[in-house]
């Protein structure tokens, strides 16, 4: 589900470790264009993602952040660290607040915010975006759950209803929703309810 082209300077990259939407993933990295990156190191989309970039996008800039020391990093993402990375940065924190910290770190040094996120209210990835936001860092994201526009439409109104509210409450860019959105109510109305008409138009005007 496509969430806009991103090009900036700098973006630090951020989601979660464990997600079921790959082709999403990767057509959200194809529409993303930077100078420098930065990236999380850890295992999921950090170094997923740090792979695909070094790969497709050479010449970039790659910094990857690590909460402690670079060691201290599970072995298969040290590796794909060491081999993909431009620069490495041990931020040498042991409390148990090192994860946020290295996620306030690159947003703090980045233009801008690209988000492999799905809905979750809570988690990492979850607090960097309100992190970013609360910085006034352009935030873009990705919507990474794997739903197939058929599954959406198989919900109930309830059921699709708290889907896109979670979306909403999360602050999500509009335009990865609005053909969802529109598809699922052509289905069940021969006109769009002005209800939905009025939520789309807020939605908009919070959050583009």
């Amino acid at each position: 589900m496509p969430g806009g082209f991103l090009f900036s300077h700098i973006i630090a990259i951020t989601g979660h470790r464990n997600y079921t939407g790959v082709s999403e993933f990767y057509r959200g990295l194809d529409m993303t264009r930077a100078n420098h990156y930065y990236f999380g190191g850890a295992r999921g989309i950090d170094t997923d993602a740090l792979q695909y970039i070094a790969r497709t996008q050479p010449t970039s800039m790659r910094t990857v952040v690590v909460p402690n020391r670079l060691i201290d990093q599970p072995a298969i993402t040290r590796a794909v660290t060491r081999q993909n990375a431009t620069q490495i940065i041990e931020l040498k924190n042991t409390g148990l607040d090192r994860f946020q910290l290295r996620n306030q770190y690159m947003v703090d040094k980045s233009t801008s915010v690209r988000a492999f996120y799905d809905g979750r209210l809570s988690g990492g990835t979850y607090n960097t975006i309100q992190y970013a936001r609360s910085q006034g860092k352009p935030v873009l994201i990705w919507d990474t759950k794997a739903i197939e526009m058929d599954e959406y439409m198989r919900q109930t109104e309830k059921e699709f209803g708290l889907r896109m509210g979670s979306l909403r409450d999360a602050r999500m860019n509009l335009s990865p929703a609005k053909i969802i959105i529109l598809a699922f109510y052509k289905q069940k109305y021969p006109v769009l309810p002005q209800y939905v008409a009025d939520e789309l138009h807020a939605w908009h005007h919070e959050f583009g």
